[in-house]
């Protein structure tokens, strides 16, 4: 029996392994023609609604996973880039709205989305909190009764405060908790010359909640109070002490007329 040269044996090899590789192509390619793939892929989400009005309680959602179907082709092509415009969820009742409609959130996509079917989205977070945007404006005021001057100094001034007032905005919950006037104290001990400070204002403090001011200017001036000594002060003179009449004298002096 007539043997193969040794040189044709690593030919076969690779003829072979062609064979296997174009094979897997062709099979992949007809996997690829084919319809009915699913795959799961993030889409970008963008929660509208009346933002001058209502404020949301928590983070919105910002994505949603959702699972597509359409070709193999297709599909490779949305895993190697699927790049789309944020999808439109319009809110028109905010107060009203406690979670997002998956099915109206579907319909938005697959009209956005052309060559593959959206058949089902979900949410990590579904549920959804709004509350009214509230805009409130308090004034701010010294605690003069509280200020700890040194013995002997006086405030001798009006307390100067930059700004009057602070204005908060944010949900209602927080803003309506906020009192018409917020007291500033002043730190200082002993205090002996004017007074001319940058102080905190003290709020519930809160991502949601914003302020026109977070810091007011104090400034007023102090002096040594003196107690002057007591001057012009005149002595009551005494009355002359009168001398009783007896009845005798006065007797005597009738006798004697």
């Amino acid at each position: 029996m007539a043997q193969l040269p040794l040189s044709s044996k690593p030919a076969r090899s690779r003829t072979l392994i062609l064979s296997v590789v174009a094979a897997t192509i062709i099979w992949l390619f007809n996997k690829l023609n084919k319809d009915g793939y699913t795959m799961r892929v993030p889409y970008p989400v963008k929660i509208e609604y009346n933002d001058s009005l209502y404020i949301p309680i928590h983070p919105l959602p910002q994505s949603a996973n959702a699972v597509i179907k359409g070709s193999g082709w297709t599909l490779l092509r949305k895993t190697l880039a699927f790049t789309v415009s944020p999808v439109s969820y319009v809110i028109t009742n905010p107060l009203a709205t406690q979670s997002i409609n998956t099915n109206a959130l579907t319909m938005a996509m697959n009209e956005q989305v052309k060559d593959v079917e959206i058949i089902h989205v979900e949410l990590d977070k579904n549920l959804i909190d709004f509350e009214e945007r509230v805009v409130k404006t308090t004034l701010l005021k010294v605690d003069s009764l509280g200020l700890n001057l040194s013995p002997k100094f006086v405030v001798s001034s009006f307390i100067n405060l930059r700004p009057s007032s602070v204005t908060f905005e944010g949900p209602a919950s927080l803003v309506n908790d906020i009192p018409d006037t917020l007291i500033i104290k002043v730190p200082a001990q002993k205090i002996r010359s004017n007074y001319d400070e940058e102080l905190s204002i003290r709020y519930p403090q809160s991502p949601l909640l914003k302020t026109s001011a977070e810091r007011v200017f104090v400034s007023f001036e102090v002096a040594e109070f003196f107690v002057p000594p007591p001057t012009n002060v005149q002595l009551k003179e005494k009355e002359p002490v009168k001398k009783p009449t007896t009845k005798k004298a006065t007797k005597n002096k009738k006798r004697s007329n």
